[in-house]
């Protein structure tokens, strides 16, 4: 277990309260930002990089100019700072919908505490009011604008690098220039993306989606209710296994199928495992869970064994909460015990069909209850949620003779 500090920040004046953040971590990232890049800081890559950042995401040049100043002209911030042409750099995470009393966006951001800013920032720049975790200075990992439109990325599953711009720079672009849903997907479809990410998207009327990014590719538009660290397929055997990324959608998958889900449920799964982690050690561990509602306009941080931390639009405040990161939460919430790992318990549909087969050439006349027989196939067949130990005992059933009366 380790402890660790998250802050809270109002950013009104990008000359005093931006650049006393810039003064906060510019050290750190000029050092990753110089080993990474190399060669590759030169008058030249700036002037290509503004060209970019002009032409691609017109809107926020105003904001560029005042960060360029606020950092004292440094030619290697200025050059980090238009988000073009970044190293590369993972972040996991999970994270689904919930059209529950109210649209409900919730996100494991799955990293090493060391390497996160661990800094949420209220901002009313350019005419749109915004809250989020904030990364790379002035980037988002996540975060909901005053107009109901919340987004969120996690890793896309490639180690591919192309040309475009880094997802903390798409992401502040996305909530600083759209209110909703379908303004999210045009923009995503047009600004290019260096690394494979996922955005997922969600608005106050309920309207959301998973936007698929990568670098040279069209992004694809699903109606994904959950994502975690893949695309459409795998393509990075080694990261999915040590991220369990196929079997974290899964769970979330069979959890999201669940008709009795609701806000309180889908949070708890988020503070237990598969999805949340304390492998720290490996770069890999959950810093926060964060829950967003448009229509209410707030946001909230949580951790296992710790209080909410909540942040409102209507009444956003400068604050500081120290948290113990590392602890486990009970897998139980409201007399209801959560899953663990769907790879252990729920039954997958490829093993559902592979069972299904197996009776299909059993006779009805060789079991005891034949009856018993028809409803494990039909449980096979429909029920997404059918865990290991249901199937075992429904088997039993079927071979299970009435006890002769004395």
């Amino acid at each position: 277990m380790q402890s660790t500090t998250f802050r809270a920040r109002r950013i009104g004046t990008i000359s005093s309260q931006w650049q006393a953040i810039f003064n906060d971590y510019w050290r750190a990232y000029e050092a990753w930002y110089r080993r990474k890049m190399r060669t590759e800081i030169t008058p030249q890559a700036l002037k290509q990089a503004h060209r970019q950042l002009a032409a691609i995401m017109p809107e926020m040049l105003p904001l560029y100019e005042a960060f360029r100043e606020a950092s004292n002209d440094c030619p290697v911030a200025a050059q980090f700072l238009t988000g073009y042409q970044p190293p590369a750099y993972l972040l996991n995470c999970s994270q689904a919908i919930l059209l529950d009393d109210e649209p409900v966006l919730i996100r494991n951001y799955d990293l090493s505490p060391d390497l996160s800013e661990n800094l949420v920032t209220q901002s009313n720049w350019l005419g749109q009011e915004i809250m989020g975790t904030n990364e790379c200075l002035w980037g988002l990992d996540d975060g909901m604008n005053r107009s109901g439109l919340a987004a969120s990325v996690t890793f896309g599953g490639s180690n591919q690098v192309g040309k475009g711009f880094g997802i903390p720079f798409i992401m502040r672009y996305l909530l600083q220039t759209c209110e909703n849903v379908k303004q999210g997907i045009e923009l995503l479809q047009r600004v290019p993306s260096h690394m494979a990410y996922n955005v997922t998207l969600l608005d106050r009327q309920g309207a959301f989606a998973t936007v698929m990014l990568a670098p040279q590719r069209t992004a694809i538009v699903t109606r994904e209710a959950c994502i975690t660290n893949h695309q459409t397929r795998v393509t990075w055997p080694q990261q999915a296994r040590f991220s369990k990324t196929r079997e974290r959608k899964r769970f979330l998958d069979e959890l999201l199928a669940r008709g009795t889900l609701d806000e309180h449920r889908l949070r708890a799964a988020f503070l237990t495992a598969p999805l949340h982690s304390t492998n720290y050690a490996q770069g890999f561990g959950t810093v926060f869970t964060a829950v967003y509602k448009p229509s209410s306009e707030r946001m909230s941080y949580y951790w296992p064994g710790e209080q909410e931390w909540r942040h409102e639009f209507a009444a956003f405040r400068a604050s500081e909460k120290t948290v113990i990161l590392g602890r486990q939460a009970s897998p139980r919430v409201h007399g209801e015990t959560i899953t663990h790992t769907a790879s252990d318990q729920w039954l997958s549909a490829d093993i559902r069909q592979q069972l299904l087969h197996g009776l299909v050439y059993l006779p009805v006349s060789a079991v005891a209850q034949p009856v018993a027989l028809a409803t494990l196939k039909q449980d096979l067949r429909s029920k997404k949620t059918l865990s290991w130990q249901g199937y075992a005992q429904q088997l039993a059933q079927v071979w299970r003779y009435p006890v002769a009366a004395h």
